[in-house]
């Protein structure tokens, strides 16, 4: 029998990438992982999974640390002021709590000795691990539970235990990092700051006043509701077309534009709110859909990632 479809759920527990992340799927059983940079480690300690038996790495660009616990609230706050390197934690758990002290140490040992195996990042253990004490019967079990483990890890573009590619692979096509600009600005959900902080380390000025915009599903558009007191400033938009991946940054000077009416061209109002700009900017030709005003004479930059 070939592989089996399923089903991946992710929690992002503040709305964005850059916080705790929680992830299951359909063939895991019980399992979860939660993912965590440093600077989140309060919100991961407040969730039940580390109040559990589970296992845990701490992780930088260039480096890897496998523990386990009874209580990873506890060892992971430890590891805050006791590790100064790490940047990312990763907690795998069960959601019915049901590992025990002979699970977790065989976990730990069988990371420890895979991400040594392979050698893509320096293993911050000096230990092996405890003695391991399953029986064949759990041991089944538990291998079943690492190998959805170390699936997920992957997707999620933690290569610590993947194999290093042939120089025939593209370890791009197989994994999604989550931790990666480019797939954080693709993705697109709650990325105006990253996106405006991204245009600006690449050259383009981006005013105090500014909008952004992800390119709509299935159609080549940008929808914006500006407010319309935002055509007497200096104004910014920040386009994010994460189908060509790029962002279209434009500079709009102060009463450059006009709002319309029946009788006269501009841009329009929506019709429920007046006091918001009613903009459907097309993609590829930077015109409004709703007024036919066209944006390309402010265009300063278009910024691959």
């Amino acid at each position: 029998m070939g592989a089996q479809a399923k089903t991946i759920n992710l929690l992002l527990y503040d709305g964005s990438l850059q916080g705790v992340i929680s992830i299951e799927d359909s063939g895991w059983y019980s399992g979860e992982m939660y993912i965590a940079p440093r600077a989140s480690m309060d919100s991961l300690l407040s969730t039940d999974a580390c109040v559990k038996y589970g296992v845990y790495l701490l992780l930088a660009h260039n480096r890897v640390y496998v523990g386990q616990s009874s209580d990873l609230s506890r060892r992971l706050t430890q590891h805050l002021s006791g590790k100064e390197w790490w940047e990312n934690a990763i907690v795998l758990t069960t959601k019915d709590d049901s590992l025990n002290h002979a699970d977790i140490d065989w976990l730990e040992a069988s990371l420890i000795e895979r991400a040594r195996s392979i050698g893509r990042l320096e293993c911050d253990n000096h230990q092996r691990g405890n003695p391991i004490k399953v029986d064949r019967f759990r041991e089944v079990f538990l291998r079943q539970y690492l190998d959805e483990a170390l699936f997920l890890m992957e997707f999620v573009g933690i290569s610590v235990f993947v194999d290093k590619p042939t120089a025939k692979e593209d370890p791009r096509t197989t994994r999604v990092d989550l931790t990666d600009v480019h797939n954080r600005l693709a993705f697109g959900t709650r990325s105006k700051a990253l996106a405006i902080q991204y245009a600006t380390e690449h050259g383009a000025e981006v005013s105090a006043h500014a909008n952004y915009a992800v390119r709509a599903k299935n159609r080549p558009e940008f929808f914006l509701n500006p407010q319309k007191h935002m055509l007497e400033r200096d104004w910014t938009l920040v386009l994010n077309d994460n189908e060509k991946y790029e962002l279209i940054v434009l500079r709009i000077p102060p009463h450059s534009l006009e709002i319309g009416d029946i009788n006269s061209s501009g841009l329009m109002l929506r019709k429920d709110k007046r006091e918001y700009l009613d903009l459907h900017i097309d993609a590829n030709t930077l015109r409004d859909r709703v007024s036919g005003v066209g944006f390309s004479e402010f265009l300063v930059a278009r910024i691959p990632y």
